[in-house]
């Protein structure tokens, strides 16, 4: 009884230290994969470094140490028949060619890329070609694309887990009723899903970043990794100093957080761009203002933003005969997207709208969500270009 006792208490023993290493790996996971998306866009990458707005490469390799670590635990290819996790794949599209598996966050940027770099307009002779396209209103157009800001934000690397709460039903309505407005004028082969969050496929647990072989091993080589890397981060006093604009302010004072846990110290792993969001209340992007003060935007003042808009024009149109496209500019009355671009932008808000579906839980989000968050953004600011933007 003593020795079933004494094997019992070391078993729990065992447990707690796990417990322990996981809540610790994960914090610190979470704010070293916010302070490299902090920065905005991978200059750690690029091979040459522009002499003026470039980065030492003592500093581009120890951030691509640490993402190198970040992504080790991602190498598991999707198994057929797996559910898809929130925290680490799309929940509204499962991998293509008739395959049952998830479609994780790098696939899907590969596929989104691809589609787009494949292209073939919508000009014929520098005229619209029926068929190839569809319009918009500009109101509408710039009111849907900043949903795509929302969509790059929510699935940042590093985003702690949430559960949307049932004040979000408005709003993820409106989302899919704009997807939808984008595919009807593109004909039967532009069909979406029908309830974005509701496919059968969508797991109601997420697989935890710290769920690797030897934990402890992985911690301590995360710990270096992100020492090396937030070390050779100026702080925001020595970037104000030297004029330096080569590093994003977020993502000095995320490198400061990253060093403080290491130290230790209190520091909060992740940080909303405005004090005060609640993610599972509360629009990740954007702001409300009141008597001066910044606030957060709930889900219910966006809803309105979007009835508005959608109240003050007509729906997405077809192009029945060839004329001239619109010029860009800002305050534009169209816009005209061609038929591949306007079906990626369609399956990126129903991705949205499922991910804002009350009573979604998604985990703790993956560094593997890095590029397509990226390539999120980049594909939002070229539909803004349609607007002046």
């Amino acid at each position: 009884m003593i020795q079933t006792l004494s094997v019992q208490a070391q078993e729990r023993n065992m447990t707690t230290h796990q417990s322990q290493a996981s809540v610790i790996y994960e914090q610190l996971y979470s704010a070293a994969a916010r302070m490299l998306w902090s920065q905005e866009s991978p200059v750690w990458r690029r091979k040459v470094q522009d002499p003026e707005f470039g980065w030492p490469p003592e500093r581009c390799a120890a951030w691509q140490e640490l993402e190198n670590c970040l992504l080790a635990g991602e190498t598991a290819e999707p198994r057929g028949g797996e559910l898809s996790d929130p925290a680490r794949h799309l929940i509204t599209r499962r991998a293509p060619n008739d395959q049952d598996r998830p479609l994780g966050f790098q696939k899907a940027r590969q596929d989104w890329a691809a589609r787009l770099n494949d292209d073939p307009g919508y000009l014929d002779d520098g005229q619209l070609r029926p068929g190839a396209c569809l319009m918009t209103t500009g109101n509408r157009h710039l009111e849907t694309i900043f949903a795509l800001k929302e969509l790059a934000r929510r699935l940042a690397p590093g985003r702690p887990a949430v559960t949307i709460g049932p004040e979000a039903s408005r709003l993820s309505a409106l989302i899919r009723e704009a997807a939808a407005a984008l595919r009807v004028p593109l004909g039967a082969a532009a069909t979406g899903p029908h309830t974005p969050g509701a496919e059968p496929w969508i797991a109601s647990d997420s697989r935890p970043v710290s769920d690797v072989p030897d934990l402890p091993g992985r911690l301590e080589e995360l710990r270096a990794a992100a020492w090396r890397a937030a070390e050779a981060v100026p702080t925001r006093e020595e970037l104000k100093a030297n004029a330096d604009f080569t590093v994003m302010p977020q993502a000095s004072v995320a490198a400061a957080d990253v060093l403080a846990l290491l130290q230790g110290r209190p520091a909060p792993a992740w940080r909303e761009h405005l004090d005060g969001i609640d993610p599972a209340h509360h629009m990740a992007w954007g702001e409300t203002k009141a008597d001066g003060q910044r606030l957060p935007k709930t889900f219910d003042q966006e809803a309105d933003v979007w009835a508005r808009a959608f109240a003050r024009g007509p729906e997405p149109w077809a192009v029945t005969e060839r004329r001239d496209p619109p010029e860009r500019h800002l305050g534009t009355k169209e816009v005209v997207l061609s038929a591949t671009r306007a079906v990626v932008f369609a399956e990126s808000l129903e991705e949205l709208a499922a991910r804002l579906r009350p009573g979604m839980h998604t985990g703790l989000i993956h560094y593997s969500a890095y590029d397509l968050s990226y390539f999120i953004s980049q594909f939002q600011r070229e539909l803004g270009a349609h607007v002046g933007l």
